[in-house]
């Protein structure tokens, strides 16, 4: 394996810091860790062709049902095996039928002799794959016989609620601008807000609408965590014992978890129901976007936006301002603001890559310097041949990131790298005064 320099300036870091290809030391690191791939549901009968930290893939399962995640192009001719076949022994390229396994040896070669000791070299890369909650796992680094384990998210396996998984968000920008964006919780008061939200008549007397939006009236925390990192907001109400804090977390280094919508005013309830997603990094200048949603019975299933009626739209259906758009706006988005979804696209499209703008951080971009922090550590780490930030389960066999919303009185609040309580057991769901779910 090449070996990497660490980045010595900040201008080196920041170059370095959205490469992903395995000719680069960010790359490298990304290497270290699991990533998503497909949902499982998408692998039957036909090979899926996918792009994954600059690699060019195939993923199948063959007809014994075993997963396979291998190089795209067959060692003979270097046609795809995209558009092969697949047999119980495994992918079979169409064009002259070279088969090979899911260890990316080849088993076949119908057209020549049977003894041919070709077929004892021929061989395609392969890669580490798992399945877990519906969604198909690769492992790109050198340590194949050894991967780290799995991170397990919760919100894949929970057995109280109805998950929705959506992925073909595909984005031609770097996926660091996607966590960048998902740390920034100042944003939100900004960007979110130049259409402001509206309370539905059937939840107002369930919100707290004396929470105080003011940003310099917040304290904003931000913590490394066993799963990456997270951002807290506590904001103040009229009362001076109760605070509205809401929790954003990145499940490093390709994942996102949260509350709701993220804390979009004016959303003030302990109504919390469970999102975020997966990125699949494709390569340094794109990604794709696979999100979840897990809706519980008693969520309140409604938006506070206008462009958000109700939450099981799809994405594309989302992609849509809700203010007027002008004859005399030749801009690509016109009539843009009012869409959560399209207002951070424009904004994270932007911007470009972080190897060529110019940027001045300031106060609100505590959560953006520490998740840099974390990458550039784990960068050090690779170059000096360790291994990057650990991402393990808890005790119970998964991870659990922190998505906490609602409201606390002071005495209960502790904000800092531990989780505070889940939505589990019936948590972060409106009742009336009898326990009574309002919303089921």
């Amino acid at each position: 394996m090449p070996i990497f320099k660490a980045p010595e300036t900040h201008q080196e870091f920041m170059t370095e810091y959205p490469r992903t290809t395995a000719d680069s030391l960010a790359g490298q690191m990304l290497r270290h860790y699991w990533h998503p791939v497909c949902f499982s549901r998408e692998l039957k009968d036909v090979p899926s062709g996918v792009r994954l930290l600059g690699e060019d893939l195939v993923a199948f399962r063959n007809s014994n049902g075993a997963l396979g995640l291998v190089g795209r192009r067959c060692a003979h001719r270097a046609a795809s095996l995209e558009y092969g076949q697949i047999t119980p022994e495994g992918l079979m390229c169409s064009y002259h039928g070279w088969t090979f396994n899911s260890e990316g040896r080849c088993v076949a070669m119908p057209l020549e002799p049977a003894d041919c000791p070709l077929i004892k070299k021929a061989s395609i890369p392969s890669y580490p794959v798992q399945e877990y909650g519906g969604v198909v796992w690769g492992y790109l680094g050198a340590n194949k016989d050894n991967p780290p384990p799995l991170p397990k998210l919760d919100i894949l396996v929970r057995d109280d609620g109805e998950l929705s998984m959506e992925r073909g968000d595909i984005r031609d920008y770097t996926y660091l601008n996607w966590l960048e964006n998902i740390v920034d919780n100042g944003h939100v008061l900004v960007l979110h807000t130049l259409v402001p939200g509206v309370i539905p008549d059937d939840i107002r007397p369930y919100i707290n609408t004396t929470v105080d939006a003011d940003w310099r009236n917040s304290n904003f925390s931000v913590f490394e965590t066993y799963f990456g990192m997270k951002t807290v907001l506590v904001q103040n109400t009229a009362d001076p014992n109760l605070k509205f804090v809401n929790t954003l977390s990145v499940v490093f280094p390709n994942g996102w978890r949260m509350a709701n919508n993220g804390g979009i005013p004016p959303d003030w309830s302990n109504d919390r129901r469970e999102s975020g997603g997966l990125l699949r990094i494709i390569d340094d200048t794109h990604f794709e976007v696979m999100r979840l949603s897990f809706i519980r019975e008693g969520n309140y299933r409604k938006g506070y936006r206008p462009s958000d009626p109700r939450l099981n739209r799809s994405f594309k259906d989302r992609l849509h301002g809700t203010v007027e758009k002008k004859d005399h706006d030749h801009r690509q988005y016109p009539g843009w603001e009012g869409s959560t979804a399209l207002e951070d696209l424009i904004m994270q499209q932007s911007q470009g890559s972080p190897a060529h703008r110019e940027e001045l951080l300031a106060s609100s971009d505590a959560g953006v310097v520490r998740l840099r922090r974390i990458f550039r550590k784990c960068m050090e780490q690779v170059a000096a041949g360790e291994k990057p930030k650990a991402i393990l389960n808890n005790d119970q066999g998964v991870l659990e990131a922190d998505t906490f919303k609602g409201l606390v009185t002071v005495d209960e609040l502790k904000v800092g790298p531990e989780n505070m309580p889940s939505s589990r057991d019936g948590r972060g769901l409106l009742r009336d005064a009898s326990g009574n779910l309002l919303f089921a």
